[in-house]
């Protein structure tokens, strides 16, 4: 029901069924759950008042009284980093829904219009179809605006039968004024949560304490009817009547000194001591605290006997205490040594980093000056930073001690990588330069230098690599060659120098003559350093990027050779990327060919990846494939359901959600969504791209215009991509448009403005169509081998040229009866080889007979 950094619901005793009846926190239990029974018609009800005044306990008491499911989000102060509140929800809702929690984690946190309406989407497709209530407790800790418009938003499109209750110390940030005068929102306040001088009469009355009308007075002036205070006054009186005096003064001393003598002198010091620790830490999941209390397992069956301030949530499987409690506890934690404090937020930080709290994990680590296990929890990894906590890495790196930089290996190449990972490539370069002079005059024997000054040069390279999308320069390849120098001997990097394969593997934006060549130029140079350097560092990469050119090039024959190369090399080496990428390209080529049994195997091996627990992006490559395979296929329906949803934000081209945006485009332009796809595009435009994804989004540009009949638009995006692609030759992305290029080609050379070359022009009119009859080849075969073959719906007018044609009737005999041009009949005749996946002819009418058509 909540996350795992709750707080207590409840302060009162449950150590017996009739402390509990009697517990003050519950006194008004029936009253107000007939008060929440009556608001639930509203979407949401805000319940705002001060700490202790039972808010989480009464709807605690609700919901466990109401018996529907419900999602309960637990907020801190650390929520107020995006990234952390999304790890939060997730969390949370996983609870409850799992597939849910898994799009919504994939999504990431909503911090754009188009990611909110995603955020709407899947709530209404996953969201169960039945009562539901959402919590947000302590929303009073969220002071980051973009959480709060996020909040706001999402109040405001609940899912029908969707009840929120807002818990807060202090009216939350958020516009409810619309509302209000709406009526969609139900406010409980202290003055319906605390006690009024009849009731704190009548409870006293029960707790058989007999109050004077002036002490009744006093301590209704002095509490405001707080309930927690009554409580202490209550429990009080029945140890010390008379102890009014006392309880006039500062009313959280007394709380805390009632806390020492009622709790505190009453249990174990080996308690004592795993409650100021858990006061140390924000999760409190069963699963830590049992790893916090080590062989000592009694302590958390004692610390529940305690449960008047801490009480284990069945929901969340984890301990909820008080925030007072808690700040009562905060101020022992002078009793702690240094070695049990470093230990506490150890444990913590890596269980922290086990279940995906990355922000928590890092806080943990930075408060013991753990700098080894915060480089250690990004070194080596393939997988990219997410942005957020790219960012709150940097904020670390920046407050780190200057001594770190000095004696801790390789996290100044972690500085510039919390950079990288943000997009910010000059930054990071800006980084390696001043990283470079402060450690190059080292002694070249010393391993702190040689480690240090290599990963960073190792970034370094990465960077001025992927700046290539905006800089036509390629000299990253001089990093390796710095890298390679601080090595006498060749040493195994282990999984500290596996590239992933960006969007394409030759990161390149410039359009220029030889531009992509020069790029596979100084990355063959790179190679070359890397292996002077590194054993094992050949995994295939150069042969892709060589094998990538010519498949956009459309040299079939030269592109297989590179790719087999590469496939063999990253098998052998075990690097699933370039492996995944080299079979993606062979896919694309039996589709030319039209050989289906060929595009399965290599779809069939690059499922078998997904068992490589090392490639972490295994399962986002695989539907991003499947995306392209099955939407090329006339399939569309197939595509993964987060692939069908709108564009995402991304922070940089080379980042890994641009190439799943690049994809989605065949699923909205199979699906003929086109404004939110042209939308897409123009934002492209805009920005930094690869120049083979900024053709191939240009070409689906022209294709879009022209089916909406925009021909002036259509032949402006068509001009631009041709004028992109032809200074290195590249064709692909024109071909494989099929026969939607037949109709453009044949439109663009009708125009007497025209100036692209007509031979041009007919030669991609040839391809097109050679690559739309294999490709309905490949269809048709696999519908009949899959079992899932249909009526194939052709038109009277292809329907009467193919009897003619299997009646033997020449193209210019069919033409003189039908009263209709050669050129015409070429036409349909080709039309009919498309949609029945024949070769020629006699094909074409073997299938039509088998299937019936004629």
């Amino acid at each position: 029901m909540s996350s795992n950094r709750d707080k207590n619901l409840t302060v009162a005793s449950f150590k017996q069924a009739s402390l509990a009846q009697n517990s003050i926190f519950h006194f008004k239990r029936s009253r107000l759950n007939n008060l929440f029974m009556e608001a639930i018609k509203y979407p949401i009800i805000l319940i705002c008042a001060g700490a202790g005044y039972g808010k989480t306990t009464a709807v605690h008491d609700f919901v466990q009284e109401y018996k529907t499911t419900t999602v309960w989000v637990q907020l801190s102060e650390r929520d107020n980093v995006s990234g952390r509140f999304w790890e939060n929800f997730c969390y949370s809702v996983s609870q409850i829904n799992e597939s849910l929690a898994v799009s919504l984690k994939k999504l990431g946190f909503p911090d754009s219009a188009e990611k909110i309406k995603q955020y709407f989407y899947l709530m209404e497709k996953h969201i169960i179809k039945e009562r539901l209530i959402f919590v947000f407790d302590d929303c009073h800790c969220i002071e980051n605006q973009t959480i709060i418009r996020f909040v706001g938003e999402a109040i405001r499109k609940l899912p029908p039968g969707t009840t929120l209750f807002v818990i807060s110390r202090s009216t939350p940030h958020i516009n409810l004024a619309d509302l209000v005068s709406g009526n969609q929102l139900f406010e409980a306040s202290e003055d319906v949560l605390r006690f009024s001088e009849t009731e704190l009469a009548q409870y006293f009355r029960e707790q058989d304490i007999c109050l004077q009308p002036d002490t009744l007075q006093k301590i209704m002036q002095d509490t405001e009817g707080w309930a927690f205070a009554l409580n202490y006054i209550a429990r009080s009186y029945k140890k010390a009547p008379g102890y009014e005096g006392y309880l006039r003064n500062a009313m959280k001393t007394n709380i805390f000194r009632f806390m020492d003598i009622e709790i505190w002198d009453t249990i174990s010091g080996r308690l004592q001591n795993f409650l100021v620790r858990l006061s140390l830490i924000d999760h409190l999941s069963l699963d830590l605290l049992v790893l916090l209390a080590g062989d000592e397992k009694d302590l958390i069956q004692e610390m529940e006997k305690q449960n008047a301030y801490v009480r284990r949530d069945s929901y969340i499987n984890a301990y909820l205490i008080h925030p007072l409690f808690l700040e009562f506890l905060a101020t022992k934690q002078d009793l702690l040594s240094q070695e049990q404090k470093e230990r506490t937020y150890t444990i913590a930080g890596e269980w922290c980093k086990k279940n995906g709290f990355s922000v928590d994990a890092l806080s943990y680590y930075e408060k013991i000056g753990d700098y080894r296990s915060i480089t250690y929890m990004f070194i080596g990894t393939r997988s990219q930073i997410p942005y957020d906590i790219a960012c709150y890495l940097a904020e670390i790196c920046e407050r780190a001690p200057k001594e770190i930089y000095d004696t801790m290996d390789y996290f100044a190449s972690t500085h510039m990588r919390a950079y990288m990972c943000q997009g910010n490539w000059e930054e990071a370069v800006r980084l390696a330069e001043h990283y470079e002079a402060k450690y190059v005059n080292l002694p070249k024997e010393n391993l702190f230098r040689m480690r240090t000054l290599s990963s960073v040069y190792y970034c370094w390279g990465i960077s001025l690599c992927s700046m290539c999308l905006t800089k036509d320069e390629y000299n990253f390849d001089l990093c390796f060659e710095k890298q390679s120098n601080c090595y006498s001997t060749r040493v195994d990097p282990g999984n500290m120098l596996i590239m992933t394969p960006g969007p394409w593997a030759n990161a390149v934006g410039s359009s220029r003559k030889g531009s992509v060549q020069d790029y596979i130029d100084a990355y063959t140079r790179m190679q070359a350093h890397l292996t002077k350097c590194f054993f094992n560092s050949d995994r295939g990469s150069v042969d892709l990027a060589n094998a990538e050119l010519h498949f956009y090039m459309g040299n079939m024959s030269a592109s297989e050779s590179f790719l087999s190369r590469a496939a063999d090399k990253a098998r052998e080496k075990k690097h699933s990327g370039v492996l995944h990428r080299a079979l993606f390209y062979t896919i694309r080529i039996a589709f030319f060919q039209g050989n289906l049994a060929k595009a399965q195997q290599a779809l069939k091996e690059i499922k078998s990846l997904l068992d490589d627990t090392e490639y972490f992006t295994r399962f986002i490559d695989n539907d991003i494939t499947l995306c392209w395979y099955y939407c090329v296929m006339g399939m569309p329906e197939r595509t993964p359901d987060w692939l069908k949803e709108n564009f995402t934000l991304y922070g940089d081209a080379v980042f890994t959600e641009s190439y799943a945006n690049h994809h989605r485009t065949l699923y909205f332009y199979y699906t003929r969504n086109y404004a939110p796809l042209l939308s897409y595009i123009n934002e492209v435009k805009q920005r930094e791209s690869f120049l083979f994804g900024r053709i191939e989004m240009l070409m689906l540009e022209a294709c879009i215009h022209y089916k909406m009949k925009n021909s002036e638009k259509a032949y402006a995006s068509f001009e631009e991509a041709y004028n992109t692609a032809s200074p290195n030759e590249i064709v692909i992305p024109f071909i494989e448009m099929g026969k939607d290029m037949r109709t453009l080609t044949a439109f663009v050379k009708r125009r007497t403005d025209c100036k692209i070359p007509v031979s041009w022009l007919e030669s991609i009119n040839r391809k097109s169509a050679s690559y739309a009859k294999h490709l309905g080849h490949i269809i048709t075969e696999y519908k009949r081998t899959s079992g899932s073959a249909e009526r194939i719906a052709i038109s009277p007018r292809e329907k009467e040229i193919l009897t003619d044609l299997s009646h033997g009737l020449s193209r210019t005999e069919i033409a003189a009866s039908r009263g209709i041009s050669i050129n015409t009949v070429k036409m349909v005749v080709n039309n009919i080889y498309i949609k029945l996946g024949a070769e020629n002819m006699a094909d074409a009418i073997r299938i039509s007979a088998e299937r019936k058509i004629v």
